[in-house]
């Protein structure tokens, strides 16, 4: 049987976890819909952080979880884990933004690609005779989708709390970011924001989180999660692939985008343009521009 390393124990306790906290959240819908998701001024996440910093010190371990173990599957392999074996992980304190040492800053700023931000909220989890911190985004919307963190600040593998509320309902779904990411890269004004949603993620659980005789199995989609991940990592690649299917369209759709004539204007002016280039000059442009490509 493959020996399971402590880290990986802990990725595996944080799965059944967050799975548990989704569970009591919705049990405690009332009590959640009464935290303010806005201040007098502007909107604000203070109270939601605050909230959840209580409750999950108040739920800190899943020693009570009716699960027996949990099953990893994925087209190479699966794994099987006794929740047993994740008794010794206790989440032994929570920080908000403003609580964290430098030392935390300097840890957390190392999976960062741009500059640094604080997280929603750290956990800080004990177990096996060692110290880790977690870092945890809150996410919230009246409807389905949002921008997300902008593209150079994600962190596929973090934990998201995402929290839906409407007139007269709340509803939470958890797990890790990159499962909440919506395939959608919306122009940017600035930095780009891929799309999250507390559907796709709500999809995601149900597909792939399922529950079988006191067993949870988890299902991984390398390809889908590669898929997500090239998303992240060449972003222009990305946009350029979704402007070239606006400009090979025959027709507008439904709903346009503000920049989709600014894209047609520019394919009709570039297409111009090389008709007034020979085949050599075609190909030095496209090697200009290949070497101008960062």
């Amino acid at each position: 049987m493959k020996t399971i390393n402590t880290r990986a124990k802990l990725d595996y306790f944080l799965q059944v976890y967050f799975y548990e906290i989704e569970q009591a959240l919705n049990n405690h819908k009332e009590e959640l819909s009464k935290v303010k998701f806005q201040s007098e001024e502007s909107n604000t996440d203070e109270y939601i952080k605050r909230f959840m910093k209580q409750f999950i010190l108040e739920h800190s371990t899943i020693e009570k979880s009716a699960l027996e173990s949990i099953l990893i599957k994925n087209a190479q392999q699966e794994i099987s884990v006794k929740l047993a074996d994740f008794n010794e992980f206790k989440i032994t304190q929570v920080f908000l933004p403003e609580e964290l040492s430098i030392k935390q800053r300097k840890e957390i700023s190392k999976n960062k690609k741009s500059v640094y931000t604080n997280p929603d909220l750290l956990l800080q989890i004990e177990g096996y005779d060692q110290l880790y911190n977690e870092s945890l985004e809150l996410k919230s919307t009246n409807n389905n989708k949002i921008p997300g963190a902008s593209v150079q600040q994600v962190l596929p593998l973090e934990w998201v709390v995402f929290i839906r509320r409407t007139k007269d309902k709340v509803s939470v779904t958890t797990g890790q970011y990159i499962n909440s990411i919506t395939n959608k890269l919306p122009f940017p004004d600035r930095s780009p924001r891929p799309q999250i949603a507390f559907k796709t993620l709500k999809q995601w659980n149900k597909e792939n989180r399922i529950l079988v005789n006191k067993q949870m199995q988890l299902n991984v989609d390398s390809a889908l999660v590669e898929t997500k991940l090239n998303l992240l990592k060449d972003w222009q690649d990305f946009l350029a692939d979704e402007w070239l299917t606006i400009i090979q369209q025959k027709k507008k759709g439904r709903t346009e985008k503000w920049f989709n004539n600014a894209l047609r204007k520019f394919a009709v002016k570039l297409l111009n343009y090389s008709t007034t280039l020979n085949e050599k000059e075609r190909k030095q442009l496209i090697n200009d521009l290949n070497n101008l490509i960062e």
